[in-house]
């Protein structure tokens, strides 16, 4: 008894000096992380935590998966659910806010409590409540998406997207960040894709860009803490299918997470020679920001108009196992980006990084890469499935750690125990 009073003493403590930066992220959990509660209904469960002494509900949302392995949406048709989407299954997630959980309950309380939840990262842990038909429910949302106008608005940032279309990223804007003079200031001038191929032999290229890709969207599923949307591209060239893309957009307060299923169909082969894929973010006129990356040592690219010694040998370095991108603007805003190969990738990929207050490269609504961030993909293989997984976590700042550290500590898996009461 004891020594359960000294650990619930140390959680309380640890609550108070827990890390900002972590805090807001949300944290995703999977049905296997509450084995107890499988084959349940989900509906009959709420999530409550110790707030203000009191016990109190807290947001959460369930989002189910396909047998395939990927986010599952009821327009897929190329997909599957995986078991009862009533029930608690293996394949489930759960998407909780570390703040919001708390400390141990040390009151009684009339809510019936069925299981508590303990998760932790990296040396920090909190505590949810799960009550069984609860009355009391969080009715607080964090994130919203107009399928109507293409626009994000959470609790930390927003985005807008032009001509009706998922792939052309404009006004980006952040809570906090301060741009020239103090005025109002887009983050990004915009996203970048470009598929670059031999048309009919390698010496004529074509390059197919965002103006060329015109993404459906098919359906959209709104939470309190994320919205799901599902959006399907096709792309041909002298009628024949070149290009096929499935998207998966998790969007969240103050994280991103797009997953891609992405083919060149067999049939490709007879038109298309060496294609090519770049994926990246252009900043607008970010000035002095820093860039490190996993992969390319201690080398720090430094925004400034002009490609560097360490920045060109940067360049040179292939992208190796588990990767990710810090960027640092020094003005309010930090973005730590990994691209997760999950299926197919055996094709090079490199770092996309360019620095030129002069150059265009379209789409452009401001002159200048300043900086252009990304990854490159060279010789990808026709009538394969490639599946990866684009994640961007945003913040103020990254509380004075390395950026090693930093990615580490959001990077790193979260530690779950689930005790039935």
């Amino acid at each position: 008894m004891k020594k359960n009073n000294l650990w619930r003493l140390w959680l309380s403590a640890s609550l108070l000096a827990f890390p900002l930066y972590l805090q807001a992220q949300i944290i995703t959990l999977t049905g296997d992380d509450l084995k107890p509660l499988q084959g349940k209904q989900s509906a009959l469960y709420s999530f409550f935590a110790v707030q203000d002494g009191k016990l109190q509900p807290v947001p959460h949302q369930w989002v189910q998966w396909s047998e395939e392995g990927y986010p599952f949406f009821e327009e897929d048709g190329s997909t599957k659910l995986a078991g009862d989407p009533l029930r608690i299954d293996s394949q489930d997630r759960l998407l909780l806010r570390f703040e919001d959980g708390g400390p141990a309950l040390t009151s009684t309380t009339s809510e019936k409590i069925a299981a508590e939840l303990t998760v932790q990262q990296g040396n920090e842990s909190r505590l949810f409540y799960l009550v069984k038909n609860a009355y009391l429910q969080s009715t607080e949302r964090y994130v919203q998406f107009d399928p109507d106008t293409l626009t994000i608005k959470s609790t930390d940032f927003a985005l807008t997207m032009a001509d009706h279309n998922l792939f052309k990223w404009n006004d980006f804007y952040f809570r906090g960040f301060e741009g020239k003079n103090g005025q109002r200031q887009s983050i990004l001038d915009t996203l970048k894709l470009r598929l670059s191929a031999g048309v009919f032999g390698e010496n004529n290229r074509i390059t197919l860009n965002n103006n060329n890709l015109d993404p459906k969207v098919k359906q959209v599923v709104s939470g309190p803490l994320a919205a799901l949307v599902y959006a399907s591209t096709s792309v041909k060239v002298a009628r024949v299918p070149v290009l096929r893309i499935h998207n998966y957009f998790l969007i969240m307060p103050q994280q991103v997470e797009i997953h891609s299923r992405f083919t060149l169909p067999g049939l490709a082969d007879t038109v298309l020679e060496r294609p090519a894929l770049d994926i990246s973010l252009d900043g607008n006129g970010l000035y002095n920001s820093k860039l490190v990356t996993s992969w390319t040592g201690n080398n720090v690219a430094i925004t400034d108009g002009k490609l560097s010694k360490a920045e060109k040998e940067m360049l040179k370095m292939p992208l190796k196992g588990d990767n990710w991108i810090w960027f640092g603007t020094g003005r309010g805003f930090d973005m730590l980006a990994q691209l997760a190969f999950v299926k197919g990738f055996t094709t090079p990929v490199s770092l996309l990084y360019q620095d030129d207050a002069s150059q265009i490269n379209e789409p452009e609504r401001f002159t200048g890469q300043l900086p252009n961030v990304g990854f490159s993909l060279t010789d990808l293989p026709f009538g394969q499935e490639f599946y990866f997984v684009t994640r961007m976590f945003y913040s103020k700042d990254s509380n004075g750690l390395s950026p090693g550290q930093y990615a580490n500590a959001l990077l790193s898996p979260t530690r779950t125990t689930l005790t039935q009461r």
